[in-house]
């Protein structure tokens, strides 16, 4: 039965296999066996098989017999085919009994093969071993050039595990949270790096844990501020990113940051630094605004008396001593006005009244207002404006300043009996405005900064009008405001200054009638009016040319007594000042605004304050109109005109 067990197992093997006697008698025989040997059966000799010497035979027999590892060895059987044979005991000699042994037959060519194959599979093993080996050499290496690094940069760095784990720190990390690498080591991150925010001193989510939720690079909020072991307080900046596998699966997390408390103190001095800055530029601007209104008070009085001193028929010097005085009082106003002008506009303050404008009306009026101080200079001026000129969409005061100021510094700053060119012509999608001079010219080295503010070149020749040496300032920031732009060229010094305004012009369109500035109209009925002025100079001299215009008028110093005087006299226009004792003209106003008897009465406020937000609180107020001062007398002149008299008692 226990053969029987043997050949139903054994048959299942490809090689040929048998169970042989220590004497040399087959026992059993596989399949392949049978097949192979040319029908081996039980009881036959093994010696009958082979074509081996039979001690040769029987010395394979014994040394199968002695160990039950296999021994190799070779036999031939008689067709001539050598095999590999391995043979092992089965059960061991035993009381005359004799041992039986397992062969088994491996043709010796295929052994050969079942060899190289093997020494190949040998080989790819002894490589892969070897490719390992190397990877784990490098892998080791990579290991201790990282760990080097993290210890030697100077930022802190802490690495967990996929549960939050701290599983590294460097010595930066530690000298920051008080914490050693060995003491840290396995605790929640959490537990070791612990912030706050720096405002709220609320406790901040812990970014490693981040990481670990979301997968992503995160940072904490600014002004973050990192608790120590002992409690102290560290102002810190982090960031934190996930540690990844081959697979890219999240297996951990990296917390680098360092300490920024110097960073934040000046940081904190920047701040302090800005503030105070803001508020120096502040307390300036408010500075020149008052400046600006207590100049403008007396510059009022001064400019009202001119008109009053302008006898050149009775006396030429008297005459010209008032028109010395009248020019240079506006030319005081404009200093006044284009420094204000650029601290507005460097704050972002000044708006454009747009509309669509006729260029060359503008720069007519531009000429008209500078004549004075070309002639002054006995300059030649030529005009070379073209006919087609296209309009362009901007303000039309503020194009007027613009060339004001171009053709004032041409004259300022070419000498007697020099040139002066104003050239404008349409040029594809712009207008081109030219102011050239053949004056003092400017400096190459000076070129590239003429436009920035206080900046001028030399003056000695000029000094007496030299100016703040904002105007160019001005000049180039309401051009950009227009959406244009300024240049300016020069050969140099004694060689003369080009100045060139391009604007962008609005084609196909026509000049709306709206556009056009149109003279104010002079004349006009006798009116009642009341001056209310604070300045009594400026007050009373005001009154006198009120009253050589033909006007009814009563003066007032004060709101109070305004007050009281306008409800007895009902004027038609009542002229007053914004800044009064007592009560304010905007107050004034209101009141005034009140009164039954005098709802037809026009306001005008008159103010050194000429911002745009001014003029709005002045009409919020209830006036009609807003002058600044020194007001021109053709600008009051022009308002009176369109009065209508209301009709109230006659004085």
């Amino acid at each position: 039965m226990w053969m029987l067990s043997f050949g139903q197992l054994a048959d299942v093997l490809p090689e040929p296999v048998l169970l042989v006697s220590t004497d040399g008698l087959v026992v059993a025989a596989n399949q392949s066996a049978r097949k192979a040997f040319g029908g081996a059966s039980e009881g036959q000799a093994l010696f009958a098989l082979c074509s081996d010497a039979r001690e040769h035979v029987e010395g394979l027999l014994r040394r199968s017999a002695r160990v039950r590892q296999p021994t190799i060895g070779t036999l031939t059987l008689h067709q001539g085919r050598r095999y590999r044979v391995e043979g092992a005991v089965v059960r061991p000699s035993s009381e005359g009994q004799p041992g039986i042994v397992v062969l088994r037959f491996v043709h010796e060519q295929a052994a050969l093969s079942a060899f190289v194959e093997l020494n190949r599979t040998l080989e790819h093993l002894r490589r892969e071993i070897t490719a390992q080996r190397r990877a784990s050499r490098e892998l080791d290496r990579q290991r201790e050039w990282l760990r080097v690094t993290l210890v030697s940069i100077g930022d802190a760095v802490i690495a967990t595990d996929v549960d939050g784990r701290v599983v590294f720190m460097n010595p930066v990390a530690e000298q920051l949270t008080g914490w050693t690498e060995g003491e840290a080591t396995g605790r929640p991150v959490t537990e070791v790096f612990h912030a706050i925010h720096e405002a709220t001193r609320e406790p901040i989510e812990n970014p490693a844990g981040r990481v670990l939720r979301e997968g992503r690079i995160v940072g904490l909020a600014n002004h973050t501020l990192l608790v120590t072991r002992g409690g102290g307080e560290t102002p810190i900046d982090d960031s934190a990113a996930p540690i990844r596998d081959a697979s890219g699966e999240v297996i951990g997390a990296v917390l680098v940051f360092r300490a920024i408390a110097e960073r934040r103190a000046l940081e904190r001095l920047a701040e302090q630094r800005l503030a105070e800055l803001v508020l120096a530029d502040r307390r300036k601007n408010e500075f020149l605004a008052m400046l600006a209104h207590e100049l403008r008070n007396p510059m009022a009085a001064i400019l009202t008396a001119t008109t009053l001193l302008r006898t050149p028929e009775e006396d030429p010097e008297a005459g010209y001593a008032a028109q010395v005085v009248e020019r240079q009082v506006r030319h005081m106003a404009r200093l006044v006005d284009d420094l204000l002008d650029v601290a507005r506009i460097s704050q972002g303050k000044i708006s454009l009244r747009i509309e669509l404008v006729d260029v060359s009306r503008v720069l007519q009026r531009s000429v008209e207002t500078s004549r004075k101080l070309i002639e002054v200079g006995r300059h030649e001026l030529h005009l070379s404006i073209a006919g087609d000129l296209p309009p362009v969409q901007g303000d039309a005061t503020r194009l007027e300043q613009i060339f004001c100021n171009l053709l004032n510094n041409a004259a300022k700053y070419t000498p007697p009996g020099g040139h002066v060119w104003l050239l404008a012509r349409g040029d594809h999608d712009e207008v081109v405005v030219s102011v050239r001079d053949d004056g003092v010219g400017i400096a190459p080295e000076l070129l590239p900064y003429i436009f920035d503010v206080f900046v001028q070149g030399d003056r000695s020749l000029h000094r007496s009008r030299g100016g703040l040496g904002v105007g160019l300032a001005l000049v180039r920031r309401l051009v950009e405001l227009h959406g244009g732009s300024c240049s300016c060229v020069s050969a140099g010094v004694g060689q003369g200054a080009e100045f060139i305004v391009r604007l962008p012009a609005v084609r196909g369109e026509v000049v709306a009638a709206g556009a056009r500035e149109r003279e104010p109209a002079a004349g006009g009925a006798r009116l009642r009016i009341a001056v209310v002025d604070d300045n009594h100079d400026a007050a009373n001299l005001l009154a006198v040319s009120l009253k050589r215009w033909g006007h009814d008028v009563v003066v007032a110093h004060d709101g109070l007594e305004a007050l009281e005087l306008l409800r007895a006299h009902r004027p038609d226009v009542a002229v007053l000042d914004i800044g009064l004792p007592g009560m304010d003209g905007y107050e004034l106003a209101r009141r005034l605004r009140r009164e039954p008897a005098l709802d037809r009465c026009t306001l005008i406020a008159v103010s050194g304050y000429g911002q745009d937000a001014h003029r709005k609180r002045a009409v919020d107020a209830g006036f009609d109109h807003h002058l600044l001062k020194p007001v021109e007398p053709s600008a009051l002149m022009a308002l009176l005109a369109g009065v209508t008299p209301t009709g109230g008692p006659a004085r």
